[in-house]
């Protein structure tokens, strides 16, 4: 199996089917080996698209999402992973607000064809997500994996969805390492694998309004 390319993220999204299973999660990943600190954010997250999703139908997601008091512009591209091991192109950058601005990508090759069409249009949030995100580390065999559990809500429109999941996100390593760490999960607690996106759960609202 490759390793993680640059700008390339690739991780396993795993359903928690029942939220009172998240102690028991917590003490589970706490016998594994895990160095350093765990995290707790708050995130707020924006998808920023035209009113005709001129990027949506351009297989780009734009998304500024505000990390406790650290604001985090993310361009993602197209899901070419498995059912289970989800990878696709992904780059993050620094910001300085949560307001939308392309022109923090306009280095990006991904653009080039676009922002001359979107250049006078308005971006606004078509999806919106709230959460509260545990996060630490784990070394499992030769990988190190980031895995991460979100509790809250995504919005659309006047709709709204929970968010209750956690993450696998293989740093360095081999995939094969993350999707055993997953069975190992699979096996033990209420989880179920093949977990779509926030942002395309918040499609799938916009949709049946």
């Amino acid at each position: 199996m490759k390793n993680a390319k640059k700008n390339e993220e690739i991780e396993i999204k795993l359903q928690i089917q029942d939220k009172y299973e998240i102690d028991e999660l917590n003490k589970f990943t706490a016998g594994l080996y895990r160095p350093g600190k765990i995290f707790n954010f708050h995130m707020s997250a924006y998808y920023y698209d035209t009113d005709n999703l001129l990027l949506t139908r351009n297989k780009i997601v734009y998304r500024v999402r505000k990390e406790n008091n650290l604001c985090v512009a993310t361009i993602k591209g197209t899901d070419t992973g498995s059912e289970m091991l989800h990878r696709r192109f992904e780059i993050n950058r620094v910001v300085q607000t949560i307001q939308p601005n392309l022109n923090t990508f306009a280095d990006m090759a991904i653009f080039h064809n676009i922002i001359p069409d979107i250049k006078n249009m308005t971006l606004s949030p078509i999806v919106t997500n709230n959460f509260l995100r545990h996060q630490s580390i784990i070394f499992y065999n030769t990988s190190k994996i980031e895995l991460v559990i979100d509790q809250g809500f995504i919005y659309a429109g006047v709709k709204n969805t929970p968010i209750c999941e956690m993450e696998l996100e293989l740093k360095y390593g081999r995939e094969s390492d993350a999707v055993e760490l997953a069975e190992k999960f699979i096996n033990k607690f209420r989880l179920s694998s093949n977990v779509s996106s926030k942002f395309s759960r918040g499609l799938k609202l916009i949709k049946f309004q």
